[in-house]
């Protein structure tokens, strides 16, 4: 099947990985081919060859990849050819896989249409529910994003689970001991939704009498409106700043890959996750692994790692006044029991995170999520020569 991606494929958010991962894997099944929307920190303007200096490249990639959509100086948007593109490719199903209320969501495509999104809260903004609605169907990562999808009005046929992935050959057990105390890791940028002054908070209060442990922590956010330029500034206005903490901007992948490997503990525990792609990274790497036991993150990790209890849930609206459905409040004094015991205990649950590296390592493969993917498709194919037939 000739199959035209419009996502974001270029740069280094979660939903650039994704895409990446998931749409090369795909790739192996189907002839995929890529209209993107975003630039990297390479960018230096447009040319049909304009993405050739990002580290990640590949030449399947450059393949793949046939248009850069661009922001006219009117405000309009308008595609370029990429890589010697001559326009005559013809799909014959559509994904866009971008984030809510992304600009290709409410464009008109030709033939089988299915929309892909990740979503946090419990509920879809109307306008977007509306839009997606066109589609001829609708792919979500995780159970618990269709279930709440369905409550809100959405045709449960319509809906399908195509779960994101773990790069099993880059996220492995590789342990070799690098830190000089106990480390304790959170990756996420620093908001709301991810609970970060809490989790530092209880990790400032959980060992504030024990030397030996520190908190790795990459939070930077450069989205964020609350006035703040960097990590340290938030640091020293919510009074947390402490010696324990070890603050780090923005590490290269292979940076990433060692921290994950290296450190004791990876930690999250937040309010509410689309997928939590640093948390089935770390699980991967067989880190005793600690999340809030609630939402799309359950999808990979339930019944595996340190679950948080939960307490009851609290609108997404109070992270920004636009948004819509629920997230839950994680019980904190739950979060800072379960920090201390893996500490305490932590040959006990090494021993675990090592047999939960398996299981996630094999279930959610890129290369396994793939498969579904081209199942699905696979299925598409038949229903559609069935009725031409």
């Amino acid at each position: 099947m000739n199959i035209l991606i419009h996502t974001s494929f270029i740069g280094d958010t979660g939903y650039n990985n994704h895409a990446r991962s998931f749409f090369t894997a795909l790739n192996k099944h189907h002839n995929v081919k890529i209209r993107n929307y975003t630039v990297g920190k390479t960018w230096k303007g447009y040319s049909p060859t304009c993405h050739d200096s990002e580290p990640y490249m590949t030449d399947e990639m450059c393949n793949m990849l046939i248009l850069q959509t661009l922001h006219n100086n009117d405000g309009s948007l308008s595609d370029y050819p990429l890589y010697d593109y001559d326009g005559t490719f013809k799909a014959d199903i559509n994904i866009i896989l971008n984030d809510v209320n992304h600009y290709y969501f409410y464009e008109k495509y030709d033939g089988h249409t299915i929309g892909y999104n990740v979503w946090e809260s419990t509920e879809y903004p109307e306008n977007f529910l509306n839009a997606i609605k066109k589609f001829n169907e609708f792919w979500v990562p995780s159970q618990w994003q269709k279930d709440n999808l369905i409550k809100q009005g959405y045709p449960a046929n319509k809906i399908f689970v195509v779960p994101e992935g773990v790069d099993e050959n880059t996220f492995y057990p590789n342990h070799t001991k690098s830190f000089d105390k106990f480390t304790f890791m959170l990756f996420g940028r620093w908001e709301y939704r991810k609970s970060t002054k809490e989790i530092v908070e209880t990790f400032n209060k959980t060992f504030e009498k024990i030397n030996d442990v520190e908190l790795l922590l990459c939070a930077d956010n450069v989205f964020a409106n609350d006035g703040f330029k960097s990590t340290e500034e938030r640091l020293k206005y919510y009074n947390l700043e402490n010696d324990k903490l070890k603050v780090i901007h923005f590490p290269k992948r292979n940076e990433y890959i060692s921290y994950l490997q290296n450190g004791d503990v990876f930690v999250s525990c937040a309010r509410s996750e689309g997928w939590n792609l640093p948390l089935i990274e770390a699980m991967a790497c067989g880190k005793p692994s600690i999340y809030s036991e609630w939402g799309a993150q359950l999808e990979f990790a339930k019944g595996l790692g340190v679950p948080v209890k939960t307490l009851h849930e609290v609108p997404a609206s109070t992270q920004d006044p636009s948004f819509v459905g629920n997230y839950i409040e994680p019980d904190y004094n739950d979060l800072s029991k379960k920090m201390m015991d893996v500490y305490k205990n932590y040959k006990k649950y090494l021993s675990q995170s090592s047999k939960d590296s398996e299981i996630i390592r094999n279930k959610f493969s890129w290369s396994n999520v793939a498969n579904l993917a081209s199942d699905r498709i696979n299925k598409i194919k038949k229903m559609t020569d069935e009725f031409v037939s």
